[in-house]
Formats: C-alpha cells, sequence, structure tokens
C-alpha cells in the first residue's frame, strides 16, 4: 500500500489534467506567475550584462584592441550579441511592466525569450571553450538557473533544452571524432544536466500551478466557511419571520454596552399590537406573520435600534434623548403604525400598537430589567387605558 501512494504521488507532479485553468484563474496566475519570476529575470539580466561588459573590456585589453586573432573575434562576437540581448529585454521589459495594460501574459514570454537566448549563448560558448578546456560550467550555470527559477511551459522549456543539449552534444561529437581532443566526459555530464534541468523545469511549472489551484481551492473554502459562520450568525441574532434582531442578540447588545462604559439616558420602548389575537382568528396566521412584518418594517423605518420582543410584541431602544425627544418618539410610533392603514379584526379601525417606555440610566443587567420591567408596566396601563397610545413610567403609575 505504501508503495502504490508513492506512486500515485508521483504521477500527480505532471498530471495536466488537474492542472488546466479557467480563462480568468489563467489571467490571476499569469500575474502572480510575472510577479515570482520577475526578479530572478531582472537579476540574471543585471548579472549577464554586467559580465559581458566585463568580458568586452577584457577581450579588448587582452588583444589590445586589434581583435587579432579568430577567436577573440569569435568570443567578442558572441559577447556582442549576449549584450544586446540584455539591453532588448531590459527595454521591453522596462516598457511593458510600467505599461498602464495588462503585459503579464507578454512579460512571461520575454522572461521565457531571454532564458531560451541564454541558454543557446551558453551552449554556443561552452562548446567554443571547449577546444582548449573540459569546463561546462557555463552550461551548467545557465541550465540550471533558467530550469530552477524561471517559469517556462513544457512545450518551450523541453524543446529548448533538447536543442541546446542536441546542438552541443554534436559539437563535442564532433570535436572527438575528427581527433581534437576525448570529449566522452563532457558528453556524459552535458545529458545529465540537460535531464535533471528539464525535469526542474516540469515540476516548477506544475508546483506553482498546483499552488495556485490550492491557494484558490484553500481562499473558496475560507470565503463558504466565512458566508456559512455570518448565515449562522444571522440565524442566530436575527428574528426568522421579520428579520429583526431578536433576544440573542439583546443579550449581546447590552453586554456589549455595558463594556464600552458609555454613560447617558437610555429609553426603552415596548410595542405591543391591539387586538393580534381576534387580528389571526378573523384573518388567519399567513397574515398574521404578514402583519407582524409590515409592523417591523415601520418600526425599522422611525429608528432606534429594534428587536423582536415577544409574539407581537417589539422592543425599541433609543440612546441619549431628552424628555421631550422620548415623549415624541413614543407618539410617533403609535401614530406612524396606525398611518400604514393595516386592516384591523375591529370594523371600521385599522390596526393600532400600545406602546409602554421609560428612560433611565443603564448600567448593569439589573438596571437594564427594572427599565424593562417599568416599560412593561406602562404598556400595561396604556391598554388598560383603551390601547392605541403611548405611556410614560412614571412612580405614580406602577401604584
Amino acid at each position: 500500500m505504501e508503495k502504490i501512494g508513492r506512486k500515485r504521488d508521483y504521477t500527480m507532479i505532471f498530471n495536466t489534467k488537474e492542472l488546466v485553468m479557467t480563462s480568468e484563474q489563467e489571467r490571476l496566475f499569469r500575474k502572480k506567475a510575472r510577479a515570482a519570476t520577475g526578479k530572478y529575470f531582472w537579476a540574471a539580466v543585471l548579472f549577464v550584462l554586467v559580465f559581458q561588459i566585463y568580458n568586452i573590456g577584457y577581450v579588448l585589453y587582452y588583444t589590445e584592441f586589434r581583435l587579432g586573432t579568430e577567436s577573440s573575434r569569435i568570443y567578442m562576437t558572441l559577447y556582442v550579441i549576449m549584450l544586446a540581448g540584455c539591453a532588448a529585454a531590459s527595454a521591453l521589459g522596462l516598457l511593458w511592466t510600467f505599461s498602464k495594460k495588462d503585459r503579464d501574459w507578454a512579460l512571461l514570454i520575454l522572461y521565457a525569450a531571454f532564458c531560451c537566448l541564454l541558454l543557446f549563448w551558453s551552449a554556443c560558448v561552452t562548446l567554443y571553450d571547449h577546444r582548449v578546456s573540459d569546463n561546462i560550467s557555463v552550461y551548467m550555470t545557465s541550465a540550471i538557473y533558467v530550469a530552477g527559477l524561471i517559469y517556462m511551459r513544457p512545450k518551450v522549456s523541453v524543446p529548448v533544452f533538447l536543442i541546446c543539449e542536441a546542438g552541443l552534444l554534436a559539437g563535442l561529437l564532433q570535436m572527438d571524432l575528427n581527433g581534437i581532443k576525448d570529449t566522452y566526459g563532457s558528453c556524459v555530464n552535458s545529458v545529465g544536466l540537460t535531464i535533471v534541468a528539464a525535469f526542474i523545469s516540469l515540476y516548477r511549472w506544475s508546483s506553482m500551478r498546483r499552488d495556485f489551484l490550492n491557494h484558490l481551492e484553500i481562499e473558496e473554502k475560507n470565503r463558504m466557511i466565512t458566508e456559512q459562520s455570518e448565515k449562522l450568525s444571522y440565524m442566530a441574532n436575527h428574528d426568522a419571520l421579520t428579520g429583526l434582531w431578536n433576544r440573542n442578540y439583546l443579550n449581546e447588545w447590552k453586554e456589549n454596552f455595558f463594556k464600552s462604559g458609555k454613560e447617558g439616558q437610555v429609553s426603552v420602548f415596548i410595542t405591543d399590537i391591539d387586538y393580534f389575537k381576534q387580528y389571526n382568528d378573523a384573518f388567519g396566521h399567513v397574515k398574521g406573520d404578514e402583519c407582524l412584518k409590515k409592523i417591523a418594517d415601520a418600526l425599522q423605518e422611525i429608528g432606534g435600534i429594534v428587536f423582536r420582543f415577544g409574539g407581537e410584541e417589539f422592543l425599541c431602544i433609543e440612546l441619549n434623548k431628552t424628555a421631550d425627544q422620548v415623549d415624541s418618539a413614543a407618539e410617533r410610533i403609535c401614530r406612524y403604525i396606525e398611518a400604514q392603514q393595516i386592516e384591523s379584526a375591529v370594523p371600521g379601525r385599522y390596526l393600532s400598537v400600545s406602546v409602554g417606555y421609560s428612560s433611565g440610566v443603564m448600567q448593569n443587567d439589573t438596571e437594564f430589567r427594572m427599565l424593562l420591567h417599568e416599560a412593561d408596566k406602562a404598556l400595561y396601563e396604556a391598554k388598560r387605558n383603551g390601547r392605541n397610545q403611548a405611556v410614560r413610567f412614571e412612580q405614580e403609575t406602577g401604584d
């Protein structure tokens, strides 16, 4: 079982079907890939540019600016070609990097093109160096750098590595067959290096795409978790029928209020629908639910922090209101609900509400409960006195 698991993990590395992206995902991935490989591209361009300037200066100094030998002219040509390539890549890179248009795809092509040029150039320099040396470090360094740090698609990287290796190998074998020198060791090393470099390049391509898709999957799961959490939080703190805050959130709200250390007058209004039982009996519970929604919407329009407190009872909390403002707010609730002209069970009258309210300082749960108790007593008085009215709790009210 362990061996099967390992084989499955190994084959997943290059399973291209799992790495297919939508057009929007490709666009986002190109932006990410460009940012991830761009810094290595600029590092390579800067290093190679400085290196070519040094090489050109060295050849000129070594030949006393005459370039009298064939080898010096060939080396100079190779150095100038690479210097021109660096200059062109730098110009295009700067132009597209600071362009206002989306140039991510163009920049990725530029990075790959420059690296391909670097590989071909390294193969040429290595092959020409091999006339007098067994060193293949130039090609080796370039191949490993490109494979490990630059993002290239397999249909680009594999042919490039194969073509460079074929050209290098053909030149080395020609030297060996012509009796110039024994190149067997260099041939074996270059073939092994090319295989390793191609594998690294393929692995980088697949791992970058897989990591990006995994990141998108994690983001999507986090989004779903957040949405589900928000949905559950909404369900826990809101009344399912009216959408108002429920009693569970009332407990949370008052705890937050106490922790905040706020001071000032707190006014609580308990609103009860008049003759709501008769309304349900006359029109049915479906119509009754619609009535509750209309009342809830109206109370939200009036303002304050509104809760569904019970069956047909609603609680509204106002902060830092003067006595006159509180009286006006309570009366406005009654008149605004009546103005909705909701049909009632009493012939010739619109649906109305009764309001009991109380004000005071609220610094702990005991004082809050006292305000609720006082408002409830005032509501009882409003109903006893004929309904469709607002009553403030006064000390004598409770007597």
